[in-house]
């Protein structure tokens, strides 16, 4: 936009004075040729008219601190409204898809979140299993030395010292502190060979 003054709306007028003179000049000559028949150019005093009227609204706009623009004489009332109303729309639109993308983004963390704690719950559930099924494993392990224990105490006493197995279990249990103890390692080998007591 370009603020007008006085010595450019002078200017101006002096410019479109000559270019209409020019022209009016340039139709008379034409109206005058016997090929071409034209509508008479506006009488000068119309054009002064016009001119009046032009420099008035410059002027006017000059006092009043707006600044001209050419194609500012041209925007009608309706025009600005239509631009307004479509910059409403357009502002109203990206509002909408901005929620819809910020939805869709919500959605997508929730299921994240959703998928996380099905994960960790899932997770959860084996280590429980897994804890469990070990406290099982440690209760049949003391059972089986609880019983192996007993059999071993059943075995040294129905041991014939003086028999040849009661004589190699003798020399056997010299590394051990407990006879008992040398028993049930005794059972065990023969247990996982086959040999089953």
């Amino acid at each position: 936009m370009v603020l007008v003054s006085e010595q450019n709306i002078d200017d101006l007028l002096t410019q479109l004075k000559a270019e209409f003179e020019s022209k009016s000049r340039a139709e008379l000559k034409a109206n005058n040729s016997p090929a071409r028949k034209s509508p008479p150019p506006p009488s000068q005093a119309s054009m002064g008219q016009m001119l009046n009227e032009l420099k008035t609204e410059l002027e006017s706009a000059t006092r009043d601190g707006t600044p001209v623009s050419p194609s500012s004489a041209s925007v009608t009332p309706q025009q600005v409204r239509q631009s307004a109303d479509a910059r409403q729309k357009l502002d109203a639109s990206i509002d909408k898809e901005y929620q819809k993308q910020a939805a869709k983004r919500e959605a997508k963390l929730e299921e994240i979140k959703r998928q996380e704690a099905a994960r960790l719950a899932e997770q959860q559930r084996r280590q429980q299993e897994l804890i469990e099924a070990q406290k099982r494993e440690e209760l049949r392990e003391r059972r089986r030395k609880v019983a192996m224990r007993e059999k071993a105490q059943q075995w040294l006493k129905n041991l014939n010292p003086r028999s040849e197995e009661g004589q190699w279990f003798e020399e056997f249990s010299y590394s051990y502190e407990d006879k008992l103890q040398a028993a049930i390692d005794y059972l065990e080998a023969m247990r996982e060979t086959g040999m089953n007591y």
